[in-house]
């Protein structure tokens, strides 16, 4: 399922005005111009994954939401055809998520890792907790300067806030399954 740009800046207008932010408040603390802002909201443009990590941490809320359709219901199910895949959040890695976190506190997602160098991706740090168990192949965490090899079957915790990222240091596609947390 693919996620059109217009939703994204939907939501991303939602979260602002319900943060009491402007255009240009949410401009200035991202590091883009105020047209940049608008265009996004608008669904003019596709905003990069720079600029959509720093509007997260700027907005408080994990990169995920501005994927999420809105649901406030006690229960969700999401069917795997109903699954959104978003690539390009970071070169070789494909993020499902597998529950929606609409005014949640958890978020749970796939991460699918292609083999391949990464090693100049951006460290990104957000509020929340993170855990995570490798399904198959192999993955390495940095959290913090700190590398963790993780093989299938090992799990990993940290607090978000750390700067971190995910290598797949196997010849193979590596897949893990991720909990989040969003306090806000």
């Amino acid at each position: 399922m693919e996620f059109p740009k217009e939703e994204v800046g939907k939501r991303i207008r939602h979260l602002r005005k319900s943060q009491g932010f402007t255009a240009d408040d949410l401009a200035k603390k991202a590091g883009v111009s105020q047209s940049m802002i608008s265009q996004i909201e608008r669904g003019q443009v596709s905003p990069s994954l720079e600029t959509l990590w720093k509007m997260s941490h700027c907005l408080k809320v994990p990169v995920f939401t501005f994927f999420e359709a809105e649901n406030q219901q006690d229960v969700t199910v999401t069917r795997k055809s109903e699954l959104v895949d978003l690539e390009r959040i970071r070169p070789n890695a494909i993020y499902q998520v597998l529950s929606p976190n609409h005014g949640k506190q958890i978020c749970l997602f796939k991460l699918i890792l292609a083999p391949g160098d990464v090693s100049d991706n951006p460290l990104v740090f957000h509020s929340g907790e993170e855990c995570g168990v490798v399904l198959t192949g192999s993955i390495q965490v940095e959290v913090d300067g700190k590398f963790y090899d993780l093989d299938e079957g090992d799990s990993i915790y940290f607090d978000s806030n750390l700067p971190h990222r995910f290598v797949n240091t196997s010849d193979d596609t590596s897949i893990a399954i991720w909990a989040m947390t969003d306090p806000i």
